[in-house]
C-alpha cells in the first residue's frame, strides 16, 4: 500500500445474536466465520448497547449509548435521527484520507454523506450487498485505505427458504428460552438457513480481499446488531437480546486462533477501530466506548469491570435500562406492569401463541437483579432479596450515577416521540401479544 493507514471492513448481520459456528450452543453451519475465527480472535464477552437495530448500530459507529447519540428508536423514515453533531467512525476515518462505502444496511440517518459515508446503496439482502460490495472493491482507488462497511438484512424475519440445503429440523439445538415445539425448530432452521447465506457472502468478499493482496493491508470485523427476533431476546436486557458475536481478523498484528473473555460492548468499537489504525489521538473525548486493542494485542488488563446497556422505544414503549458486570445484572424497569412486550416482527411468529400467557403474566418488577453465574439464563429475580442487598444498591449506586452523568431524559419522566412515529406506531401498532 502507498499509505500508511490500513484497510477497515466491517461486515454487520441482522438480529444474530451470537449463534455462528464459533460459539457453543447453537447449529449454525458456517465454515467461513469458523475459519475467520481461526485466524483471528473471538470476543466471548462481547454485547450490544441496545436489544434492536437503530440504536445499536448507531452505537457501533459512534462509541456512545443511545440517549447519548440520539437514536432513542427506529430509525424508520427518519421518525428518530442521531445527533448531527455527532461524529461516526466514517466521518474519522475519512477525515484521515480514508474511501468510505457503506452496502446493505444502514437504518442509522436518512443523510449518509454527512455521516461520513461517499459511496453506498442500501439494497441489503445479502446477496445483493455483496455484488455492490465487491464491486467497491473492483473500482476502488489504489491510492488510499478504504473504510468499507456491509451490513447484511439477514436473518432478520422474515426467515426464508432459499438457502439450498436446510437442516433437519429434529437435529436443531433449540435456545432455552423458547419451547421445543414443532413450529420453533421449522423457524430456527429457515434461521439458520439464513445464517448460512450470510456465511457463503462473507466468504465471497475474504476471497475478493485476498485476490486483490489486501489480507495482511485490512482489520476485518465481522458482528451483528443484537440478538436473534424471537421472544426473550430481541427488544428485552436479557442476555439472548443483548450477547452478541464478534470476530476480528488483521493477520501480523492480531493474533490467530485466540478467545477474548474481557467484557466489552460494541460502543467499544469506535475507539479500538481508531486506536488500531494509528490514530487513537483522534478518538473522541467523552465516549462510553473504551478501546481494547492493548488488552487484545499487548496483554493489558481491560480497563472495564462493567456496561450499559438500554432500550427506550420500538414500535413499542418499552423504557429499560441495566448495568451488567460479568457476575450480575441490574435492570431497572421505567413502566411497571406484567406483560413483555415483543416486537411486530416477532408476534408474526407461530411460536406466539405457544408463549402467549407466559408473555403476558410475564413480572415486570421496578428492578430486576440476576446472579449470572447461579443463573445464566436469568429466571430467578434476586431484586430485593436481603442476602444480595449489597450488590443491588451498589449497582443502583453506579446506574443513577452513570444515568445522571450522561444526562439521561428517562429519569425526567417518559421519553416523548414526534408526531411521525407516532403515526408509525398506530399504523403498526404494538401492545402484547
Amino acid at each position: 500500500m502507498s499509505n500508511s493507514f490500513p484497510n477497515v471492513v466491517l461486515i454487520h448481520c441482522h438480529d444474530l445474536g451470537d449463534l455462528i459456528g464459533c460459539y457453543s450452543g447453537n447449529s449454525a453451519i458456517t465454515p467461513v466465520l469458523d475459519e475467520l475465527a481461526n485466524e483471528g480472535v473471538v470476543l466471548d464477552g462481547h454485547f450490544a448497547a441496545a436489544p434492536q437495530c437503530s440504536p445499536s448500530r448507531a452505537s457501533m459507529m459512534t462509541g456512545l449509548n443511545p440517549h447519548r447519540h440520539g437514536l432513542m428508536g427506529l430509525q424508520n423514515r427518519g421518525v428518530w435521527n442521531m445527533d448531527s453533531s455527532v461524529p461516526t467512525l466514517a466521518n474519522l476515518l475519512r477525515d484521515l484520507g480514508y474511501q468510505t462505502a457503506s452496502f446493505g444496511t444502514w437504518h442509522i440517518s436518512t443523510d449518509l454523506k454527512s455521516h461520513g459515508i461517499d459511496d453506498w446503496d442500501e439494497a441489503a439482502i445479502c446477496e445483493d450487498a455483496t455484488v455492490d460490495a465487491l464491486r467497491f472493491l473492483d473500482e476502488r482507488d489504489t491510492k488510499k485505505p478504504f473504510f468499507l462497511l456491509v451490513g447484511f438484512f439477514e436473518p432478520h424475519r422474515e426467515y426464508t427458504a432459499r438457502w439450498e440445503d436446510l437442516q433437519d429440523p429434529a437435529t436443531l439445538q433449540i435456545p432455552p428460552y423458547l419451547p421445543d415445539i414443532s413450529e420453533t425448530r421449522e423457524e430456527m432452521s429457515r434461521f439458520y438457513g439464513d445464517v448460512s447465506r450470510v456465511d457463503r457472502s462473507v466468504g465471497q468478499i475474504l476471497r475478493q480481499l485476498d485476490a486483490d493482496g489486501l489480507r495482511d493491508d485490512t482489520m476485518l470485523i465481522f458482528t451483528t446488531d443484537h440478538g436473534i427476533a424471537m421472544p426473550l431476546a430481541k427488544g428485552t436486557l436479557y442476555d439472548p437480546g443483548l450477547k452478541i458475536g464478534a470476530i476480528l481478523r488483521w493477520p501480523g498484528r492480531i493474533a490467530a486462533g485466540e478467545r477474548f473473555s474481557g467484557l466489552t460492548s460494541n460502543v467499544d468499537l469506535l475507539p479500538t477501530i481508531m486506536e488500531a489504525v494509528g490514530a487513537g489521538a483522534r478518538i473522541p473525548v467523552g465516549l462510553d466506548g473504551i478501546s481494547f486493542w492493548d488488552a487484545l494485542t499487548g496483554g493489558k488488563e481491560l480497563d472495564r469491570d462493567a456496561i450499559f446497556v438500554e432500550m427506550t422505544w420500538h414500535d413499542f414503549y418499552e423504557p429499560m435500562r441495566a448495568i451488567r458486570t460479568t457476575g450480575h445484572k441490574l435492570i431497572r424497569n421505567f413502566e411497571i406492569r406484567d406483560g413483555l412486550q415483543v416486537a411486530a416482527d416477532i408476534r408474526r411468529s407461530p411460536i406466539i401463541p405457544h408463549m402467549r400467557w407466559e408473555l403476558r403474566n410475564w413480572r415486570r418488577p421496578e428492578f430486576e437483579l440476576y446472579d449470572l453465574e447461579a443463573d445464566p439464563h436469568e429466571c430467578h429475580n434476586l431484586a430485593g432479596d436481603p442476602s444480595v442487598a449489597d450488590i443491588e444498591s451498589g449497582l443502583n449506586l453506579r446506574l443513577i450515577e452513570y444515568l445522571q452523568a450522561t444526562d439521561d431524559p428517562i429519569l425526567a419522566g417518559p421519553v416523548d416521540i414526534s408526531d411521525a412515529y407516532h403515526d408509525f406506531v398506530v399504523r403498526a401498532p404494538a401492545g402484547l401479544p
